[in-house]
C-alpha cells in the first residue's frame, strides 16, 4: 500500500494516526542480526517504491532528531527479537542492579510518577510497547532518553573508605596529621631548673661513666687476646698485623663490647690485588685450629668482608675484617676528641645507656648504631656556645686544607693536642657540668636542630644543609665525618625515627623536670631517670623492618638462617633410622652418628643467645629483662602514682642473679653483653 503526501499530513499528529497493518509478504528466510551486531550483510536488490518511500520517511525521522537533541537511533534491522520486545531505552535502572540492591536517588519523573533508575534521570516520558498484548504502557509517551550521572553520592551510598595511618597504624586520620608525629608535638615549657636537682643530674651522669666504662685490667686483657690472635695468625699468613679499633680503642666502648680487629700484611699499603674473599675463607679455617676460639663465621657477602669469632676464656666476641684502614683513622679521630675533655667521654657513654635502655642503639634492628650516637654528642658539644671541643679537621696551617688520602678519603686531622690550648682560642672556656650539658643535649636536638633541613655534621661548624647533601628524602640525616657519602640514618625507618624523637622527648621532661623526692619504688637514683616504661610510654621499638624471626634486617622471614636451620632439622628428623647407632640424611643420603648429631645440636644451641643479658638458655622474647610489649602511655611525671603501679610485683619477676656487674642490681648489669665463661663462674659461686 501506498500513502500518498499531501499538506494536510504534515499537520496531522502522527500518534492519532491509524494502525496499518503490514501486509503479508512472501516466506523469506529470516534475516539476522546486521553486520554491526554480527550477522550477514543483508542482499539488497531492486526497491520498490514502497520500500524506497519508507526509507524517505526514515530519514526524516532521523533528521528531526537530530535537530531536538542530537540523540542517535536503533535501526530496526540492528535488533534482535527480544531487543524488540524490551526497547533498550526503555529498561528500568533497578532492572541493571544486582539483587537486594534498590535504587539509590529516586528523582522526580515527567509525567507519572514512577521510580526513576538510580543512575539516570529521564530526559522525556517513555512509552514502552509490547508486542504480546499490543497494547501500549505510559500511552502518549516517547522512547526515553536516559542521561547518567557518575558521582560519589550515587556509587558509594554515602560511605567512605577506611583512612589508616601509615606511621602509627590507627584508622581516622592520614600520616600528615598524626597526633604520634614528634614534628608536631608541642613541647611543654620546663620549669626553672633548681642547683640541688642540676647536682643530681651531674652525679647520675657521671655514676653512667663509672658503671659502664671499662677499667685498666680489662683493656689489657684485649690486648693480650689481639696479640695472641696474631700470633696464631702468623702461623698461615706470614706479616700479618692486627690493630684494634672501634669501641675498643676510641675510648667509648662498654665493658664486655665486641672485639673489633683490622688485619693487614707487611708490605702492603692497601688491599688492592689481594683476593679478600678468599683470604678471609683461609682465615676462617685457620682460626678453626684455634683451641680458645669458637663459633668461627665467615661473612664474605658484606661490604667489608669479615670472620666473626668467640673468645671462650674471657666470653668476648669479636670480628676480625681486613685492611678496614679508614676505620683506623675514624677510631684516631673519636679518641682525640675524648682525650679533649674527660666530659666528651662521660656525656657519650650517658647518652649510650640511654639508647640501650629504650632500645634504640641497634642498627642491626633498624635504629641508630652507638657511634651514629656519638657523632650526635660530638656535634653538639662543637655547636654550644661557648663550644666544649673543636672542630679538629678544620684546624691547620696555611690556606689550604691538608691531604691525608686513604681509600679515596682525605682522613685529614689535627692530631698534636698538646698544642691545641694555643691553637683554638675557646679552650677552656665552656665551664658547665656534665648534667647542664646533657640536659641541654636533650633540648637541643628536640627544640632548636632541625633534621629536616640540617645535617649532622662534626667536620665542620657551619651548618651543612639536607638539599647541599641532596639527603632530603631521610629523616634523620648524620653524615661520616671521613667517607662523606655515607650516611648513618639512611637505614631508619619513619616509625623508628618517631620512636627515636620520642624518646628525646620524654627524657627532656624526665631529665628536665626537678622532683623534690624520688619514689620510694625505685632501688636508686638511676633506676628513676632511665626507667623505659616511661621513656618509651610502655612501648616497644617498631620492627617493620626486621625479620620476624631472628629480629635483624638485611633479609625477611623466608630467608633467613634460623629458619632454614629448623627445615634442615626437620629433615634430619623425617629420615630414615638404622637401628640406634647411626641414621641416613636425606639431603647427602650418608648415615649419621648420633654423636654428631648431638654434637652439631650443640652448636646450634651456642648460636641461639640472647641479645640482651647474653645468655645461651633463652632469647629475648624469653628474657626475664624482656619488658611487656604494651604498657600505660604516660604523659606527666614518671613519679605519678598511674606510672608506678605494679611497680613492686614487675621489679621482684625480673629479680635474677647479676653476671659481672659493677653493682649487683644496678643498671649496667641488665644492660650488658655476658659471655658463658662468666655464666659459669658464677655458677660456681
Amino acid at each position: 500500500m501506498i500513502i500518498e503526501e499531501t499538506e494536510e499530513s504534515e499537520d496531522v499528529d502522527p500518534a492519532n494516526l491509524p494502525y496499518f497493518p503490514r501486509e503479508a509478504e512472501p516466506e523469506v528466510e529470516p534475516e539476522s542480526l546486521s553486520d554491526s551486531e554480527g550477522g550477514a550483510p543483508r542482499q539488497v536488490g531492486h526497491q520498490s517504491d514502497e520500500e524506497e518511500e519508507e526509507e524517505e520517511e526514515e530519514e526524516d525521522i532521523e533528521e528531526e532528531e537530530e535537530e531536538n537533541g542530537g540523540f542517535g537511533r536503533h535501526h530496526l534491522d540492528s535488533l534482535t527479537t527480544e531487543e524488540e520486545l524490551y526497547p533498550l531505552d526503555t529498561v528500568s535502572g533497578e532492572e541493571l542492579l544486582s539483587e537486594g540492591e534498590g535504587p539509590v536517588d529516586t528523582p522526580s519523573s515527567v509525567g507519572e510518577e514512577e521510580p526513576a533508575p538510580p543512575l539516570a534521570t529521564p530526559l522525556t516520558p517513555a512509552a514502552a510497547v509490547t508486542e504480546e498484548n499490543g497494547k501500549t504502557e505510559n500511552e502518549g509517551h516517547a522512547p526515553s532518553l536516559l542521561r547518567y550521572e557518575f558521582n560519589k553520592h550515587v556509587f558509594t551510598r554515602g560511605k567512605s573508605h577506611a583512612i589508616v595511618c601509615s606511621l602509627c597504624k590507627q584508622d581516622g586520620h592520614l600520616k600528615r596529621d598524626c597526633p604520634e608525629d614528634f614534628k608536631r608535638v608541642e613541647l611543654d615549657p620546663l620549669p626553672p631548673m633548681t642547683p640541688k636537682f642540676l647536682k643530681i643530674l651531674n652525679e647520675v651522669c657521671v655514676q653512667c661513666y663509672r658503671d659502664f666504662a671499662p677499667d685498666e685490667l680489662e683493656e689489657r686483657v684485649r690486648e693480650h687476646i689481639l696479640q695472641d690472635l696474631e700470633k696464631h695468625i702468623r702461623g698461615q699468613f706470614e706479616g700479618a698485623k692486627l690493630r684494634l679499633f672501634g669501641s675498643s680503642k676510641n675510648g667509648f666502648g662498654f665493658r664486655q663490647s665486641d672485639l673489633d680487629i683490622c688485619m693487614m700484611l707487611e708490605g702492603r699499603e692497601t688491599a688492592e690485588g689481594l683476593d679478600c674473599i678468599a683470604i678471609i675463607d683461609s682465615l676462617a679455617r685457620d682460626l678453626k685450629r684455634h683451641p680458645g676460639l669458637r663459633n668461627i663465621l665467615p661473612i664474605t657477602t658484606a661490604k667489608v668482608p669479615i670472620v666473626k669469632f668467640f673468645h671462650v676464656r674471657t666470653g668476648l666476641e669479636g670480628d676480625i675484617s681486613l685492611y678496614n684502614t679508614l676505620a683506623l683513622h675514624n677510631t684516631q679521630l673519636l679518641a682525640s676528641y675524648a682525650a679533649i675533655d674527660p666530659r666528651v667521654q662521660q656525656l657519650c657513654y650517658v647518652m649510650k645507656v640511654f639508647a640501650k635502655v629504650c632500645d634504640i642503639g641497634d642498627a642491626s634492628r633498624g635504629s641508630l648504631s652507638s657511634y651514629a650516637y656519638t657523632l650526635m654528642v660530638l656535634y653538639f658539644l662543637q655547636q654550644r656556645n661557648p663550644p666544649v671541643i673543636p672542630v679538629l679537621q678544620e684546624i691547620y696551617d696555611g690556606q689550604k686544607k691538608p691531604e691525608v688520602i686513604v681509600d679515596g678519603w682525605n682522613v685529614y686531622f689535627f692530631r698534636d693536642l698538646e698544642e691545641l690550648p694555643r691553637r683554638w682560642p675557646q679552650y677552656g672556656m665552656n665551664t658547665e657540668s656534665v648534667g647542664q650539658l646533657w640536659l641541654g643535649l636533650l633540648r637541643f636536638y628536640t627544640e632548636e636542630f632541625d633534621f629536616r633541613e640540617h645535617v649532622v655534621c662534626i667536620r665542620r661548624k657551619q651548618p651543612l644543609t639536607t638539599f647541599k647533601k641532596q639527603w632530603t628524602s631521610k629523616y634523620i640525616v648524620i653524615e661520616d665525618p671521613f667517607d662523606l657519602n655515607h650516611n648513618l640514618g639512611a637505614g631508619l625507618s619513619r616509625r623508628m625515627t618517631n620512636f627515636i624523637m620520642k624518646a628525646f622527648i620524654n627524657g627532656r621532661r624526665v631529665f628536665g623536670t626537678p622532683v623534690k623526692g624520688f619514689p620510694s619504688e625505685y632501688p636508686s637514683k638511676m633506676e628513676y631517670f632511665f626507667d623505659p616504661e616511661v621513656l618509651t610510654e610502655g612501648e616497644l621499638a617498631p620492627n617493620d623492618r626486621c625479620c620476624r624471626i631472628c629480629g635483624k634486617i638485611g633479609h625477611f622471614m623466608k630467608d633467613c638462617p634460623l629458619r632454614r636451620k629448623v627445615k634442615q632439622r626437620r629433615g634430619h628428623e623425617e629420615g630414615r633410622w638404622y637401628g640406634d647407632r647411626e641414621r641416613v640424611d636425606p639431603q647427602d643420603h650418608a648415615p649419621q652418628h648420633p654423636d654428631r648429631r648431638r654434637r652439631q645440636e650443640e652448636r646450634e644451641a651456642r648460636d641461639r643467645r640472647c641479645f640482651l643479658c647474653g645468655s645461651h638458655a633463652h632469647i629475648k622474647k624469653e628474657c626475664p629483662q624482656h619488658r611487656n610489649s604494651t604498657g600505660p602511655s604516660f604523659s606527666s611525671s614518671p613519679s605519678a602514682p598511674s606510672h608506678l603501679k605494679n611497680f613492686k610485683e614487675k621489679r621482684q619477676q625480673e629479680k635474677k642473679q647479676v653476671i659481672l656487674s659493677p653493682a649487683e642490681g644496678s643498671l649496667a648489669s641488665r644492660h650488658m653483653t655476658q659471655g658463658r665463661s662468666w655464666q659459669k663462674r658464677s655458677s660456681q659461686h
